[in-house]
This record gives C-alpha cells, structure tokens and sequence, in this order.
C-alpha cells in the first residue's frame, strides 16, 4: 500500500483502488487546504479546476510545504503553463520532485509516472511535451509582454503599463522575439528580406498561439484587466497633458 495521495477534481478511490488511502478535493482551493494539512507524498492536480487552477494550487502548496511531490495531470499542455511551472519549480530550493502528464495516455503508464515521482524522486516529464520543457524560461515580463502585444497595446502604452523606459521595453521585447523564433534568419543572407517581409508583433502572437503560450481563458482576464488600466491611465494622462501645458505657459 502506498503513502497517501491527493488526487483533485474527478478521480475516486474506486479507480486506484490498490493505492489509498485516497484524499479528494472537488477545487483548487479545497486542494491546497487538504495539501497541507494532510502532507501527502504526492498530490496530483488537474490544471484547470474550480476556483484555483492547479498551478495556482502547486504554487501554494510549495510555498508552504516545499517537499511535496506534484504530478500535474491534464488535458491542458499549453506551454503558458509549463512555463509557469518550470519557474514555479525553479524558486523551491532545493527544487521539488514533479511529473507532467498528459490525460490520454493508459492508466499502467500513469501509475509509472507516480511511482517514479512517489518512491524514486524523479522529474518525469511525458515524452510529447519534452521539447516544451527544454525552451527557453519567459521571464515575467515576457509572459505578459504577449498578451499585450495580442491586445494590441504600443510599445509606449507598455512601457507606461510596466514603469519601463521606452528603450526598456524595446530591448526586452527583441529578447522575447529571440526566445520564440529559435530559427531566425539573423545573421543570414535572408535577415533583410525577412525583415522587409514579416511583422515582428503578429508573428510573435501567432507563434504564442501556436505553442500554447496564450489562451482564451487568460486572455479574456488581461483584456478586462487591461480596459480597468486603460481607464485609469487616460486620466494620468490628461493630468500630465494640463500640468506640461501650465509649465509651458510659466516658460513664456
């Protein structure tokens, strides 16, 4: 019999039956409340459940109980949250045993992934999304970056979002297009042309797409987000726009 696991969402005890006991939370936040009161050796969480996604929830167990073992199971392997994860992982010191899987694979081959995690201690990553997993990290500001640039925000608009310079934004920026286009024609007898052809911005949101690295879900929380900051900073702005008119009237 094999220590106490902690499977979230949709699972029962009647599908593992050789190995409870079995704790169920029915949402993110009941998960982390059973996580750490109970301490069990490993937890496995859906990415997307009630009130507080899995990530979410993994963050909050680590932070308050760093030896749990976590296998994030899941219909879900958008790199938005492997990402996330993998920075997640890199801030627990020493860094935490993990698994991600995806859901279609066979129950035999699940329970191998938990028996590495659980009694082995090993990272086991799903074979399809080990190429998402040896990308570069995004930095925070690179994640949010592209949902602003979905969102059709300027560089200047950023740079005041962000309390960045305009030359910040410009430079972090071209490190994030360096990050998702691994095959850039830089350097090569084709960098003008490719230049002269393609749209930096729409080319960074179609790959973000492409990859996972944005969602509807997400994308609808900054673009409300966003409309909330919009407002707030029109009014910086006429502000700022009235005090540089009174100081050019002072100066005739």
């Amino acid at each position: 019999m094999w220590p106490s696991a902690l499977i979230c969402a949709r699972y029962s005890n009647a599908i593992f039956p050789a190995h409870t006991p079995v704790l169920e939370a029915g949402d993110g936040e009941e998960t982390v409340a059973l996580a750490l009161k109970n301490k069990p050796e490993v937890c496995i969480l859906d990415i997307q459940m009630p009130k507080l996604s899995g990530v979410k929830a993994a963050r909050s167990i680590w932070r308050d109980y760093p030896e749990a073992r976590i296998i994030f199971w899941t219909q879900f392997p958008h790199e938005i949250y492997i990402n996330e994860i993998r920075k997640i992982v890199k801030s627990v010191d020493p860094p935490p045993a993990y698994g991600f899987i995806h859901k279609n694979n066979p129950e035999s081959r699940f329970l191998r992934f938990v028996a590495a995690v659980l009694e082995d201690g090993a990272d086991m990553i799903d074979p399809a999304f080990k190429d998402s997993f040896k990308r570069p990290l995004l930095t925070e500001f690179e994640a949010e970056a592209l949902y602003y640039l979905a969102l059709g925000l300027s560089n200047w608009a950023i740079a005041r979002k962000c309390s960045l310079s305009l030359r910040g934004v410009e430079s972090r920026l071209a490190t994030l297009y360096e990050k998702l286009f691994v095959s850039i024609a830089e350097g090569t007898p084709h960098e003008a042309y490719e230049k002269l052809a393609y749209n930096v911005r729409t080319r960074a949101f179609f790959e973000a797409l492409r990859r996972g690295l944005l969602n509807n879900d997400e994308l609808e929380k900054a673009a409300a987000d966003l409309e909330h900051w919009i407002e707030r900073d029109q009014k910086k702005f006429a502000e700022e726009q009235k005090r540089e008119e009174l100081k050019t009237r002072k100066m005739k």
